[in-house]
Protein backbone atom coordinates (compact mmCIF):
# COMPACT_ATOMS: atom_id res chain seq x y z
CA UNK A 1 0.00 0.00 0.00
CA UNK A 2 2.68 2.50 1.01
CA UNK A 3 4.45 1.70 -2.20
CA UNK A 4 1.11 2.22 -4.22
CA UNK A 5 0.82 5.62 -2.63
CA UNK A 6 4.43 6.71 -3.16
CA UNK A 7 4.05 5.90 -7.28
CA UNK A 8 0.84 7.97 -6.88
CA UNK A 9 2.48 11.26 -5.42
CA UNK A 10 5.56 10.61 -7.90
CA UNK A 11 3.25 9.90 -10.88
CA UNK A 12 0.62 12.27 -9.80
CA UNK A 13 2.11 14.79 -7.24
CA UNK A 14 -0.86 17.42 -7.64
CA UNK A 15 -3.42 14.91 -8.08
CA UNK A 16 -2.69 12.86 -5.34
CA UNK A 17 -2.09 15.68 -2.88
CA UNK A 18 -5.64 17.67 -4.26
CA UNK A 19 -7.21 13.99 -2.87
CA UNK A 20 -5.79 14.38 0.40
CA UNK A 21 -6.75 18.20 0.62
CA UNK A 22 -10.16 17.43 -0.69
CA UNK A 23 -11.14 14.36 2.05
CA UNK A 24 -9.36 16.77 4.46
CA UNK A 25 -11.91 19.60 3.08
CA UNK A 26 -14.60 17.56 3.54
CA UNK A 27 -13.87 16.17 6.82
CA UNK A 28 -13.06 19.36 8.63
CA UNK A 29 -16.21 21.20 7.29
CA UNK A 30 -18.44 18.06 8.10
CA UNK A 31 -19.95 18.22 4.70
CA UNK A 32 -21.88 21.40 5.54
CA UNK A 33 -21.39 22.50 2.06
CA UNK A 34 -25.24 23.24 1.07
CA UNK A 35 -26.53 22.86 4.61
CA UNK A 36 -28.40 26.30 5.26
CA UNK A 37 -26.36 27.33 8.08
CA UNK A 38 -23.24 26.69 6.20
CA UNK A 39 -19.91 26.58 8.21
CA UNK A 40 -18.19 27.84 11.49
CA UNK A 41 -16.99 30.98 9.85
CA UNK A 42 -19.95 32.92 8.39
CA UNK A 43 -20.71 34.93 11.51
CA UNK A 44 -17.19 36.35 12.08
CA UNK A 45 -16.41 40.12 11.06
CA UNK A 46 -13.76 39.16 8.05
CA UNK A 47 -15.02 36.68 6.60
CA UNK A 48 -18.64 38.44 6.64
CA UNK A 49 -17.15 41.27 4.11
CA UNK A 50 -15.94 38.21 1.73
CA UNK A 51 -19.56 36.27 1.61
CA UNK A 52 -21.23 40.34 1.51
CA UNK A 53 -18.56 40.82 -1.56
CA UNK A 54 -19.14 37.56 -3.39
CA UNK A 55 -22.45 38.16 -3.17
CA UNK A 56 -23.18 41.39 -4.39
CA UNK A 57 -20.68 40.67 -7.40
CA UNK A 58 -22.59 37.67 -8.36
CA UNK A 59 -26.16 39.76 -8.83
CA UNK A 60 -23.84 42.44 -10.28
CA UNK A 61 -23.82 44.95 -7.38
CA UNK A 62 -20.80 47.41 -7.52
CA UNK A 63 -22.31 50.11 -4.66
CA UNK A 64 -18.70 50.63 -2.64
CA UNK A 65 -20.41 49.16 0.95
CA UNK A 66 -20.75 46.23 -0.41
CA UNK A 67 -17.02 45.29 -0.91
CA UNK A 68 -14.44 45.97 1.59
CA UNK A 69 -11.28 43.82 0.99
CA UNK A 70 -9.04 43.59 -2.29
CA UNK A 71 -11.34 42.68 -5.01
CA UNK A 72 -9.81 39.17 -6.88
CA UNK A 73 -10.64 36.96 -4.41
CA UNK A 74 -14.51 37.52 -3.28
CA UNK A 75 -14.72 37.77 -7.39
CA UNK A 76 -12.86 34.26 -7.57
CA UNK A 77 -15.85 33.06 -5.28
CA UNK A 78 -18.89 34.84 -6.93
CA UNK A 79 -19.97 31.97 -9.06
CA UNK A 80 -20.77 30.07 -5.99
CA UNK A 81 -22.30 32.62 -3.87
CA UNK A 82 -25.49 30.92 -3.97
CA UNK A 83 -24.06 28.02 -1.73
CA UNK A 84 -22.93 28.26 2.02
CA UNK A 85 -19.54 27.66 1.29
CA UNK A 86 -19.19 29.23 -1.83
CA UNK A 87 -14.96 29.89 -0.74
CA UNK A 88 -14.72 26.15 -1.18
CA UNK A 89 -14.05 25.33 -4.79
CA UNK A 90 -11.08 28.39 -5.25
CA UNK A 91 -9.60 27.20 -1.85
CA UNK A 92 -8.96 24.25 -3.77
CA UNK A 93 -8.08 25.15 -6.54
CA UNK A 94 -5.40 27.68 -4.62
CA UNK A 95 -4.48 24.83 -3.13
CA UNK A 96 -3.11 23.04 -5.98
CA UNK A 97 -1.36 26.11 -7.58
CA UNK A 98 0.65 26.69 -4.25
CA UNK A 99 1.59 22.81 -4.25
CA UNK A 100 2.18 22.95 -8.11
CA UNK A 101 4.61 26.05 -7.45
CA UNK A 102 6.22 24.84 -4.25
CA UNK A 103 7.06 21.30 -5.92
CA UNK A 104 8.81 23.02 -9.05
CA UNK A 105 10.88 24.55 -6.50
CA UNK A 106 11.63 21.47 -4.63
CA UNK A 107 12.78 19.57 -8.25
CA UNK A 108 15.09 22.67 -8.46
CA UNK A 109 16.55 22.20 -4.89
CA UNK A 110 16.75 18.08 -5.82
CA UNK A 111 13.50 17.01 -3.95
CA UNK A 112 11.42 14.87 -4.97
CA UNK A 113 7.59 14.53 -6.04
CA UNK A 114 6.74 12.48 -2.81
CA UNK A 115 9.11 14.30 0.15
CA UNK A 116 7.57 17.41 -1.65
CA UNK A 117 3.72 16.39 -1.25
CA UNK A 118 4.55 15.29 2.27
CA UNK A 119 6.35 18.50 3.15
CA UNK A 120 3.55 20.58 1.68
CA UNK A 121 1.27 18.63 4.08
CA UNK A 122 2.60 18.48 7.11
CA UNK A 123 2.80 22.29 6.40
CA UNK A 124 -0.25 22.73 5.55
CA UNK A 125 -2.87 20.72 7.11
CA UNK A 126 -0.39 18.92 9.64
CA UNK A 127 -1.95 21.57 12.58
CA UNK A 128 -5.09 22.13 12.89
CA UNK A 129 -4.79 25.75 13.86
CA UNK A 130 -2.84 25.53 10.36
CA UNK A 131 -4.84 23.95 8.33
CA UNK A 132 -8.05 26.79 8.68
CA UNK A 133 -5.88 29.02 7.49
CA UNK A 134 -6.53 27.38 3.82
CA UNK A 135 -10.15 26.19 4.91
CA UNK A 136 -11.06 29.43 5.98
CA UNK A 137 -12.21 32.20 3.62
CA UNK A 138 -8.70 34.59 3.05
CA UNK A 139 -6.74 36.68 0.52
CA UNK A 140 -3.93 35.00 2.02
CA UNK A 141 -4.98 31.99 0.18
CA UNK A 142 -4.58 33.19 -3.64
CA UNK A 143 -1.80 35.75 -2.57
CA UNK A 144 0.27 32.05 -1.12
CA UNK A 145 -0.97 30.33 -4.50
CA UNK A 146 0.40 33.39 -6.77
CA UNK A 147 3.84 33.75 -4.21
CA UNK A 148 4.56 29.92 -5.20
CA UNK A 149 3.80 30.34 -8.39
CA UNK A 150 6.45 33.65 -9.35
CA UNK A 151 9.02 31.50 -7.47
CA UNK A 152 8.34 28.58 -9.48
CA UNK A 153 8.82 30.80 -12.66
CA UNK A 154 11.81 32.67 -11.41
CA UNK A 155 13.82 29.65 -10.45
CA UNK A 156 13.30 28.43 -14.33
CA UNK A 157 14.46 32.17 -15.44
CA UNK A 158 17.17 31.41 -13.16
CA UNK A 159 18.18 28.48 -14.44
CA UNK A 160 17.84 29.18 -18.01
CA UNK A 161 15.60 26.17 -18.43
CA UNK A 162 12.56 28.12 -19.69
CA UNK A 163 11.49 31.68 -19.91
CA UNK A 164 8.39 33.15 -19.27
CA UNK A 165 8.63 36.60 -18.00
CA UNK A 166 5.25 37.96 -19.34
CA UNK A 167 3.59 35.07 -17.19
CA UNK A 168 5.97 36.15 -14.24
CA UNK A 169 4.68 39.51 -14.26
CA UNK A 170 1.55 38.91 -14.33
CA UNK A 171 2.43 36.50 -11.22
CA UNK A 172 3.61 39.65 -9.76
CA UNK A 173 0.88 42.26 -10.17
CA UNK A 174 -1.74 39.61 -9.01
CA UNK A 175 0.43 39.04 -6.03
CA UNK A 176 -0.09 43.19 -5.15
CA UNK A 177 -3.46 43.41 -5.97
CA UNK A 178 -4.61 40.26 -4.25
CA UNK A 179 -2.52 41.46 -1.05
CA UNK A 180 -1.05 44.94 -1.48
CA UNK A 181 1.26 44.01 2.15
CA UNK A 182 2.70 40.84 -0.26
CA UNK A 183 4.20 43.86 -3.13
CA UNK A 184 7.69 43.45 -1.20
CA UNK A 185 7.35 39.50 -1.86
CA UNK A 186 7.24 40.20 -5.49
CA UNK A 187 9.66 43.12 -5.93
CA UNK A 188 12.64 40.59 -4.67
CA UNK A 189 11.31 37.85 -6.73
CA UNK A 190 11.01 40.16 -9.82
CA UNK A 191 14.84 41.22 -8.74
CA UNK A 192 16.03 38.20 -8.62
CA UNK A 193 14.70 37.15 -11.81
CA UNK A 194 14.72 39.68 -14.34
CA UNK A 195 17.95 41.87 -13.02
CA UNK A 196 20.58 39.07 -11.96
CA UNK A 197 23.96 40.22 -14.09
CA UNK A 198 24.34 37.18 -15.56
CA UNK A 199 21.15 37.61 -17.66
CA UNK A 200 22.72 41.21 -18.57
CA UNK A 201 21.76 40.19 -22.16
CA UNK A 202 18.06 39.24 -21.75
CA UNK A 203 17.04 41.69 -19.38
CA UNK A 204 15.69 44.55 -21.14
CA UNK A 205 13.73 42.24 -23.32
CA UNK A 206 12.53 40.20 -20.42
CA UNK A 207 11.72 43.56 -18.48
CA UNK A 208 9.35 44.54 -21.43
CA UNK A 209 7.65 41.17 -21.67
CA UNK A 210 6.53 41.13 -17.83
CA UNK A 211 6.11 44.79 -17.60
CA UNK A 212 3.28 43.94 -20.84
CA UNK A 213 1.90 40.67 -18.07
CA UNK A 214 1.65 43.01 -15.21
CA UNK A 215 -0.49 45.31 -17.38
CA UNK A 216 -2.57 42.79 -18.86
CA UNK A 217 -3.03 42.09 -15.07
CA UNK A 218 -3.65 45.11 -13.74
CA UNK A 219 -5.75 46.94 -16.25
CA UNK A 220 -8.69 44.76 -15.89
CA UNK A 221 -8.68 45.50 -12.53
CA UNK A 222 -8.12 48.57 -12.84
CA UNK A 223 -11.30 49.48 -14.51
CA UNK A 224 -13.49 47.03 -12.27
CA UNK A 225 -12.07 49.38 -9.17
CA UNK A 226 -13.04 52.42 -10.51
CA UNK A 227 -15.97 51.12 -11.30
CA UNK A 228 -16.28 50.32 -7.90
CA UNK A 229 -14.62 53.10 -6.18
CA UNK A 230 -14.03 55.69 -8.62
CA UNK A 231 -10.73 57.90 -8.20
CA UNK A 232 -10.50 57.81 -3.92
CA UNK A 233 -8.82 54.89 -1.71
CA UNK A 234 -11.23 52.42 0.13
CA UNK A 235 -11.90 52.38 3.67
CA UNK A 236 -9.84 48.82 4.23
CA UNK A 237 -6.99 50.37 2.21
CA UNK A 238 -7.26 53.96 4.73
CA UNK A 239 -7.97 51.53 7.54
CA UNK A 240 -4.58 49.95 7.00
CA UNK A 241 -2.53 52.55 6.42
CA UNK A 242 -3.99 54.42 9.74
CA UNK A 243 -2.78 51.06 11.20
CA UNK A 244 0.48 51.63 9.58
CA UNK A 245 3.84 49.64 10.26
CA UNK A 246 5.96 50.54 13.06
CA UNK A 247 9.61 49.57 12.15
CA UNK A 248 11.29 51.85 15.22
CA UNK A 249 10.41 49.15 18.14
CA UNK A 250 11.17 46.08 15.79
CA UNK A 251 13.32 44.18 18.20
CA UNK A 252 10.33 44.44 21.02
CA UNK A 253 7.91 43.42 18.40
CA UNK A 254 9.65 40.37 17.37
CA UNK A 255 10.44 39.14 20.73
CA UNK A 256 6.84 39.43 21.90
CA UNK A 257 5.35 37.51 18.27
CA UNK A 258 7.73 34.97 18.39
CA UNK A 259 9.98 34.59 21.48
CA UNK A 260 7.82 34.91 24.35
CA UNK A 261 4.62 37.36 24.78
CA UNK A 262 3.88 36.21 28.14
CA UNK A 263 5.49 38.83 30.08
CA UNK A 264 3.24 41.85 28.05
CA UNK A 265 0.32 39.61 26.94
CA UNK A 266 -0.04 36.84 29.89
CA UNK A 267 -1.45 33.64 28.67
CA UNK A 268 -0.05 33.88 24.73
CA UNK A 269 2.69 31.78 23.13
CA UNK A 270 4.81 32.95 20.48
CA UNK A 271 4.95 31.39 16.92
CA UNK A 272 8.20 29.57 17.97
CA UNK A 273 6.49 28.01 20.71
CA UNK A 274 3.56 27.00 18.41
CA UNK A 275 5.80 26.17 15.86
CA UNK A 276 9.49 25.31 16.29
CA UNK A 277 10.70 23.93 13.32
CA UNK A 278 10.14 27.81 11.65
CA UNK A 279 13.59 28.12 13.43
CA UNK A 280 14.91 25.08 11.75
CA UNK A 281 13.55 26.48 8.54
CA UNK A 282 15.06 30.04 8.87
CA UNK A 283 18.66 27.77 10.00
CA UNK A 284 17.98 25.49 6.95
CA UNK A 285 17.90 28.95 4.38
CA UNK A 286 20.92 30.42 5.84
CA UNK A 287 23.07 26.91 4.96
CA UNK A 288 21.22 26.90 1.88
CA UNK A 289 22.75 30.30 0.92
CA UNK A 290 26.16 28.84 2.38
CA UNK A 291 26.53 25.61 -0.06
CA UNK A 292 24.40 25.68 -2.81
CA UNK A 293 26.05 27.05 -5.95
CA UNK A 294 24.52 28.32 -8.95
CA UNK A 295 21.12 28.71 -10.24
CA UNK A 296 19.72 26.62 -6.56
CA UNK A 297 22.01 29.17 -4.59
CA UNK A 298 20.27 32.69 -6.24
CA UNK A 299 16.71 30.72 -5.54
CA UNK A 300 17.37 29.85 -1.90
CA UNK A 301 18.85 33.39 -1.54
CA UNK A 302 15.89 34.93 -3.32
CA UNK A 303 13.26 32.97 -0.83
CA UNK A 304 15.64 33.86 1.79
CA UNK A 305 15.42 37.89 1.29
CA UNK A 306 12.00 37.80 0.30
CA UNK A 307 10.81 36.03 3.97
CA UNK A 308 13.45 37.83 5.83
CA UNK A 309 12.01 41.32 4.59
CA UNK A 310 8.17 40.38 4.69
CA UNK A 311 8.62 38.71 8.12
CA UNK A 312 10.09 42.56 9.24
CA UNK A 313 6.92 43.96 7.86
CA UNK A 314 4.88 41.87 9.04
CA UNK A 315 5.98 42.22 12.27
CA UNK A 316 6.26 45.66 12.21
CA UNK A 317 2.45 45.77 10.97
CA UNK A 318 0.66 47.61 14.41
CA UNK A 319 -2.35 45.55 14.38
CA UNK A 320 -0.55 42.12 14.65
CA UNK A 321 -0.70 41.57 18.43
CA UNK A 322 -0.32 38.35 20.49
CA UNK A 323 -3.59 38.13 21.80
CA UNK A 324 -4.94 38.12 17.39
CA UNK A 325 -2.44 35.35 16.36
CA UNK A 326 -4.42 32.53 17.31
CA UNK A 327 -7.44 33.67 19.12
CA UNK A 328 -8.17 35.81 15.69
CA UNK A 329 -6.44 33.44 13.58
CA UNK A 330 -4.05 36.46 12.17
CA UNK A 331 -1.14 34.01 12.19
CA UNK A 332 -2.27 33.49 8.25
CA UNK A 333 -0.10 35.99 7.61
CA UNK A 334 2.20 33.68 7.40
CA UNK A 335 1.09 30.74 6.09
CA UNK A 336 2.85 31.14 2.78
CA UNK A 337 6.36 30.87 4.29
CA UNK A 338 5.36 27.45 6.43
CA UNK A 339 5.77 25.24 3.33
CA UNK A 340 9.22 27.22 2.94
CA UNK A 341 10.18 26.34 6.01
CA UNK A 342 9.16 23.11 6.14
CA UNK A 343 11.42 22.48 2.87
CA UNK A 344 14.40 23.83 4.38
CA UNK A 345 14.20 21.88 7.59
CA UNK A 346 14.17 18.69 5.70
CA UNK A 347 17.25 19.89 3.82
CA UNK A 348 18.84 21.15 7.05
CA UNK A 349 18.56 17.39 7.84
CA UNK A 350 19.13 15.19 4.46
CA UNK A 351 22.46 17.67 3.81
CA UNK A 352 23.81 16.31 7.40
CA UNK A 353 26.35 19.24 7.30
CA UNK A 354 27.98 20.31 10.56
CA UNK A 355 27.46 23.90 9.75
CA UNK A 356 23.93 23.73 9.74
CA UNK A 357 24.19 23.08 13.62
CA UNK A 358 26.49 25.74 14.16
CA UNK A 359 23.43 28.05 12.44
CA UNK A 360 20.79 25.90 14.77
CA UNK A 361 22.92 26.96 17.63
CA UNK A 362 23.43 30.62 16.82
CA UNK A 363 19.59 31.24 16.39
CA UNK A 364 18.83 29.23 19.15
CA UNK A 365 21.20 31.97 21.08
CA UNK A 366 19.83 34.96 19.61
CA UNK A 367 16.01 33.50 20.32
CA UNK A 368 17.09 32.98 23.78
CA UNK A 369 17.21 37.38 24.07
CA UNK A 370 13.79 38.54 25.10
CA UNK A 371 12.25 41.96 25.89
CA UNK A 372 10.10 42.22 29.23
CA UNK A 373 8.39 44.56 30.98
CA UNK A 374 9.72 46.40 34.39
CA UNK A 375 8.76 49.75 36.33
CA UNK A 376 9.08 52.98 34.39
CA UNK A 377 11.24 55.96 36.31
CA UNK A 378 8.73 59.08 36.61
CA UNK A 379 10.16 60.74 33.82
CA UNK A 380 10.84 57.83 31.75
CA UNK A 381 8.86 57.11 28.87
CA UNK A 382 6.41 54.43 29.38
CA UNK A 383 5.75 51.35 27.09
CA UNK A 384 2.77 49.90 28.99
CA UNK A 385 0.26 51.95 30.96
CA UNK A 386 -1.78 50.10 33.74
CA UNK A 387 -5.77 51.71 34.65
CA UNK A 388 -7.91 50.30 36.84
CA UNK A 389 -10.64 47.91 34.91
CA UNK A 390 -14.10 48.79 34.35
CA UNK A 391 -16.75 46.53 35.09
CA UNK A 392 -16.95 45.48 31.27
CA UNK A 393 -16.52 41.93 29.16
CA UNK A 394 -12.98 41.94 28.14
CA UNK A 395 -14.54 42.16 24.44
CA UNK A 396 -15.57 45.32 24.73
CA UNK A 397 -12.34 46.83 26.68
CA UNK A 398 -10.55 45.13 23.70
CA UNK A 399 -12.21 46.67 20.93
CA UNK A 400 -13.43 50.13 22.47
CA UNK A 401 -12.68 52.90 20.62
CA UNK A 402 -10.21 54.26 23.53
CA UNK A 403 -7.65 57.06 23.95
CA UNK A 404 -4.99 57.72 25.92
CA UNK A 405 -3.73 61.54 25.76
CA UNK A 406 -0.59 62.39 27.23
CA UNK A 407 2.67 65.03 26.78
CA UNK A 408 2.46 64.34 22.63
CA UNK A 409 -0.93 64.15 21.99
CA UNK A 410 -3.82 61.22 21.76
CA UNK A 411 -3.03 57.55 20.88
CA UNK A 412 -6.15 55.59 19.68
CA UNK A 413 -7.20 52.03 19.95
CA UNK A 414 -6.30 50.19 18.45
CA UNK A 415 -4.34 52.24 15.83
CA UNK A 416 -1.83 53.61 18.17
CA UNK A 417 -2.16 51.10 21.13
CA UNK A 418 -3.77 48.55 22.19
CA UNK A 419 -5.69 47.45 25.27
CA UNK A 420 -6.26 44.44 27.37
CA UNK A 421 -7.97 43.32 30.01
CA UNK A 422 -5.87 41.65 33.05
CA UNK A 423 -8.57 41.17 36.12
CA UNK A 424 -8.47 44.39 37.63
CA UNK A 425 -6.24 46.42 35.21
CA UNK A 426 -6.89 47.59 31.62
CA UNK A 427 -3.36 47.31 30.26
CA UNK A 428 -2.60 49.87 28.01
CA UNK A 429 0.61 48.92 25.32
CA UNK A 430 1.93 51.45 23.02
CA UNK A 431 3.11 50.25 19.42
CA UNK A 432 4.08 53.02 17.74
CA UNK A 433 5.36 55.46 20.18
CA UNK A 434 5.79 55.56 24.19
CA UNK A 435 3.63 56.81 26.66
CA UNK A 436 5.00 60.72 27.53
CA UNK A 437 4.44 62.22 30.51
CA UNK A 438 1.42 62.49 32.32
CA UNK A 439 -1.47 60.50 30.97
CA UNK A 440 -4.58 60.52 30.68
CA UNK A 441 -6.92 57.40 29.67
CA UNK A 442 -10.21 58.03 27.59
CA UNK A 443 -12.47 54.68 28.41
CA UNK A 444 -15.36 56.72 25.84
CA UNK A 445 -13.38 59.50 24.08
CA UNK A 446 -14.73 62.81 22.52
CA UNK A 447 -14.60 63.20 18.63
CA UNK A 448 -12.72 66.74 19.87
CA UNK A 449 -9.87 64.39 21.27
CA UNK A 450 -9.50 61.42 18.80
CA UNK A 451 -11.05 60.22 15.67
CA UNK A 452 -10.86 57.04 13.63
CA UNK A 453 -11.50 55.78 10.60
CA UNK A 454 -14.34 53.58 9.30
CA UNK A 455 -13.79 50.14 10.49
CA UNK A 456 -11.38 50.74 13.48
CA UNK A 457 -12.79 49.15 16.71
CA UNK A 458 -16.01 49.77 17.90
CA UNK A 459 -18.12 52.66 18.06
CA UNK A 460 -21.56 51.10 19.51
CA UNK A 461 -18.99 50.08 22.72
CA UNK A 462 -19.75 52.46 25.61
CA UNK A 463 -17.20 51.32 28.53
CA UNK A 464 -18.47 52.13 32.08
CA UNK A 465 -17.09 54.16 34.56
CA UNK A 466 -15.71 58.08 35.07
CA UNK A 467 -13.22 59.51 32.15
CA UNK A 468 -10.38 60.42 32.29
CA UNK A 469 -8.84 58.27 34.16
CA UNK A 470 -5.05 58.07 35.27
CA UNK A 471 -2.59 55.02 35.69
CA UNK A 472 -2.07 53.20 38.82
CA UNK A 473 1.67 51.91 36.85
CA UNK A 474 3.81 52.30 34.04
CA UNK A 475 5.87 50.01 32.87
CA UNK A 476 9.47 50.60 30.11
CA UNK A 477 11.33 47.76 28.81
CA UNK A 478 14.25 45.18 29.49
CA UNK A 479 16.47 43.26 27.78
CA UNK A 480 17.00 39.96 29.37
CA UNK A 481 19.25 36.58 27.72
CA UNK A 482 18.52 33.27 29.45
CA UNK A 483 16.29 30.31 28.79
CA UNK A 484 14.31 30.32 25.60
CA UNK A 485 11.25 30.87 26.57
CA UNK A 486 9.39 29.01 23.32
CA UNK A 487 11.22 25.96 24.30
CA UNK A 488 9.54 23.45 25.87
CA UNK A 489 8.29 22.34 28.64
CA UNK A 490 8.10 25.41 30.53
CA UNK A 491 7.31 28.98 29.89
CA UNK A 492 9.35 31.42 31.56
CA UNK A 493 7.18 33.82 33.18
CA UNK A 494 3.59 35.81 33.34
CA UNK A 495 2.97 39.59 32.83
CA UNK A 496 1.60 41.77 35.22
CA UNK A 497 -2.04 40.18 34.91
CA UNK A 498 -3.92 37.36 34.47
CA UNK A 499 -4.33 35.89 31.22
CA UNK A 500 -6.66 37.00 28.30
CA UNK A 501 -9.21 34.62 28.00
CA UNK A 502 -9.65 32.15 24.80
CA UNK A 503 -12.71 31.65 22.73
Amino acid sequence: MLHWIRRQFDAHPVRAVMIVFAAYTVFKINLKFFAPEGPWWRGWHDQKQYLLSARAFLRLDLSPDQHWYPLLYPLAGAPFAWAPTPFVPINLACYALAFWGFHRVCARLGVGSFAAGLLFLAATIGDLRISKFWLEPWTTTMSAALIWLAFAEAADMMSGARRRPWLLGALLAGIALVRPADVVVGVVIGGFALWRPVLMERRWPDLARATGGAAAAFLPYAALYLAIYGWRLTDYTLLSGDYGFAFADLGWKASILLVDPAPWFPGETGLLRELPWLLTGAAGLILGVMRLRGPARWLTLCMALAALIYTAMMLAYVDLVPSGMWRFFNAHYFKWLFPMAALFTWLLLTWRDLRGLVVVAALVLLASFRIVPRPAMPQEPAKALAFAAPAAPWQDIYFARSAVVDAKGPQRSPADYHQLWMGNRVMAIAFKRRFEGEALWYGVTPASVATWPRGSGKAEVVLPGSWPQRPVARYATKLEFGYPCWAPPFPCGTGPGPALPRN
